[in-house]
């Protein structure tokens, strides 16, 4: 009888504990991790690397002993880190981050290298609203070339068709950066005939910089024949383009 009572005992004790509710989630503060994805820990936050720099899920990126933000680094290369951070964040962080950058844009004491940052942290942005396009619009017609080009190429990376024909002129007179970046921008109208021809154009550039870029936005249009046999053209007379381009359409004809 006593190992019995042991046994029911534990029984129900097992079944008590299955029926206990999992623990709280945390409830995420998603204006503060927009917060540190913008302006970083702050210069009293040292760090070793980016682990350190961790608020919430997200992470700002650690740079000389310091977590930076994408509007307080001056560095291309840790910016364009953020803004993949920015892209690759869930929807309600990304609607956070669009306020900020957008005042930023409009701030009369924002720097040039915290509006670039700005302008391509807006272009991560998967469900932006109306107000992003028509500030990207207007920065694309600003007279400062640098500004102007970065919006371009933000908007050409939405899908906008407003700067369609601009950035086709970047592809084909810009510097090799300029023609490079355009040929990505480009990727989302890549089924557009003129856009299509142009990167084919591209593949034959005397960068091959502007090639691989343009190889790779020409992936959403390998299905055409045109398009696969001028690719394998190129990695027939390009070793190194091989690889690339066997991923996107094979190795044979």
């Amino acid at each position: 009888m006593q190992r019995l009572a042991q046994r029911l005992i534990l029984g129900f004790t097992l079944v008590a504990g299955c029926a206990q509710p999992p623990p709280p989630v945390a409830k995420r503060d998603y204006p503060l991790e927009a917060d540190a994805l913008l302006h970083g820990l702050g210069p009293g936050k040292t760090c070793r690397n980016d682990h350190d720099c961790q608020e919430g899920a997200v992470r700002a990126v650690c740079t000389l002993g310091t977590c930076f933000g994408l509007l307080t680094s001056d560095e291309r290369v840790t910016r364009a880190l953020l803004v993949e951070r920015v892209a690759q964040a869930d929807p309600p962080l990304q609607a956070e981050v669009v306020k900020p950058l957008l005042a930023a844009l409009a701030s009369d004491t924002t720097t040039n290298g915290q509006k670039l940052g700005a302008i391509d942290g807006l272009s991560a942005v998967k469900k932006a609203p109306d107000e992003v396009l028509v500030t990207l619009r207007l920065f694309a017609a600003n007279t400062d070339e640098v500004l102007a080009s970065a919006a371009r190429l933000a908007l050409g990376r939405m899908g906008d068709e407003t700067v369609r024909s601009a950035l086709l002129e970047d592809l084909t007179r810009g510097t090799e950066l300029l023609r490079a970046e355009a040929a990505r921008a480009l990727q989302p109208a890549a089924q557009d005939a003129s856009v299509k021809k142009a990167l084919v154009t591209a593949l034959g550039d005397g960068s091959a910089v502007v090639q691989l870029a343009a190889v790779r936005a020409l992936a959403p249009v390998v299905q055409d024949r045109i398009v696969a046999d001028k690719l394998r053209e190129l990695a027939a007379r390009t070793p190194a383009f091989r690889y690339e381009v066997e991923q996107l359409v094979g190795g044979g004809k």
